[in-house]
């Protein structure tokens, strides 16, 4: 295993772990932010005890503004996939964020599931049940211990004989090593990315972030530049960085490529192929959720200057010539776009 891997050692509260199976996490960032700490789990749930370690189906590691979201609404709501209550685990690169986003859902569902699932189902969302509740506090046992894959694995479980897996966009982005041993432990789970035009992916990062943080001037140029320099923009844009660090060669059979260009222009071929090649069927017709349905739409948009598209055009003009050489197709249509 890469040199991530810690040695073996016993937890009274957790048991013996093997070195197989626990990586250590990365030393503590040189910045304060904030934390969330989330609910307290005392003990150990059983669903991380015992039972089937075989883990996801798939992980979907990004990209990032690259229809993620759309691909987690349409899986769970095929009925031969389980998905976890909420969309983005965030174990791999060990966030806060589940705890923000996953604390006011078990909060409320503690209260009671009637009123939790109102709210769920005005937001066009599945209705929770108690098992996605003791799904929620075995995430939250998990959360600041040292990454433990044989734990994560049983997170999935509740499956039954449906497909399950984990969409992460930030996953894209973790430290190479860290990457290499998710592969190494679950060889038969397939790896997902969407890949949309480096930049136009990065400028919807962008208007997320202005949407966020309300910042004035969106369209000014050193405004830009500070949000590449200091981001994660940039890094997540850069797909044959995310290709080299997820990716066991051009022939890798477990790793799947599609566009977002494929998505907009046919919402339900995509949904079709990527739901086939995981092995299941596509949505019956009578489904309730459209294979189009985007729940972020109506999100106000900035649009790009051409002071700002020729800042950004040479950032990434050997990111996409050398992806339009690889993959053709959209990729070829990006590199015309750009003049490139």
């Amino acid at each position: 295993m890469p040199f991530l891997t810690a040695p073996s050692w016993q937890d009274p509260a957790r048991g013996p772990v093997t070195n197989a199976s626990v990586l250590s996490p990365l030393p503590a960032a040189s910045k304060t932010k904030k934390t969330w700490s989330g609910p307290t789990i005392a003990v150990r749930p059983e669903m991380l005890a015992t039972g089937d370690t075989r883990g996801p189906d798939f992980i979907c590691i990004g990209g990032q503004k690259a229809g993620t979201r759309w691909l987690f609404d349409q899986l769970d709501d095929h009925p031969q996939f389980w998905m976890p209550p909420i969309k983005e685990l965030h174990y791999f690169d060990l966030s806060d964020r589940f705890m923000k986003a996953a604390t006011p859902i078990y909060e409320r569902a503690k209260i009671g599931l009637p009123e939790a699932n109102r709210k769920r189902k005005r937001a066009n969302q599945r209705l929770i049940t108690e098992e996605d509740v003791n799904w929620l506090e075995a995430r939250f046992w998990l959360h600041g211990k040292p990454i433990n894959l044989d734990e994560y694995a049983r997170l999935f479980n509740p499956r039954g004989s449906r497909l399950s897996g984990d969409i992460c966009p930030p996953y894209a982005i973790i430290p190479d090593e860290r990457a290499r041993s998710v592969r190494d432990h679950f060889p038969n789970t397939t790896i997902i990315y969407l890949a949309r035009d480096p930049i136009e992916r990065l400028w919807s990062q962008y208007c997320m972030n202005v949407r966020r943080f309300d910042r004035p001037n969106p369209t000014d140029l050193a405004q830009v530049r500070s949000f590449v320099e200091k981001g994660t923009g940039l890094r997540h844009s850069k797909i044959t960085d995310v290709l080299a660090r997820w990716r066991t060669g051009p022939e890798d059979d477990r790793f799947r490529l599609y566009f977002f260009d494929d998505l907009k222009r046919d919402a339900q071929g995509l949904r079709r192929r990527i739901v086939n090649e995981l092995g299941a069927d596509d949505v019956p017709p009578s489904t309730e959720l459209p294979a189009d349905f985007n729940r972020k739409q109506k999100q106000a948009k900035v649009v790009m200057s051409d002071e700002v598209r020729a800042y950004l055009i040479p950032l990434f003009a050997d990111e996409i010539r050398t992806l339009a050489d690889e993959f053709g197709g959209p990729a070829v249509d990006w590199k015309n776009k750009h003049g490139l």
